[in-house]
This record gives structure tokens, sequence and C-alpha cells, in this order.
């Protein structure tokens, strides 16, 4: 389902965000040495997947998640 209200994007980003934490995951805005923020998932010394954009980074945790619950 791809929400397109904003208040449901909201919902939508927030369900998102507590499944990647209880997976362990941080979404941790950061700032590059450009001056530009970038998004990045955190969980303990892991590679972080950085994105230019929160959305971007939502949607990469919400195929993330969905395909390791399909590979577990």
């Amino acid at each position: 389902m791809v929400a397109t209200h904003p208040l449901a994007l909201e919902v939508e980003d927030q369900v998102i965000i507590a499944r990647a934490a209880d997976a362990g995951f941080r979404l941790v805005p950061t700032a590059t040495d450009r001056g530009t923020r970038s998004w990045e998932w955190r969980r303990g010394n892991e590679p972080r997947p950085q994105f230019t954009n929160r959305r971007v980074a939502l949607h990469w945790m919400g195929e993330f998640l969905e395909y390791e619950q399909r590979a577990g």
C-alpha cells in the first residue's frame, strides 16, 4: 500500500521506524563535510547505508525489512 495523504505517510513512516527499531536499527540524520544533510540507518558496528533524504531512507528500510521477513 502506498499512502498519499500527508498524515497517512507519517503513520506509514512511523510503522517502518518502529519495525526497524525492533530489528535494532535507528534512523539518524547526519551532516556531510560539505554541510549537506543525509540520513543513515545505524545498527551496532554494521555498515551504515546513507541516503540523501529521509523518504528514500524509509523506502529502503521498508524494502529491507520485507526482504528479511521473506528470507527468514
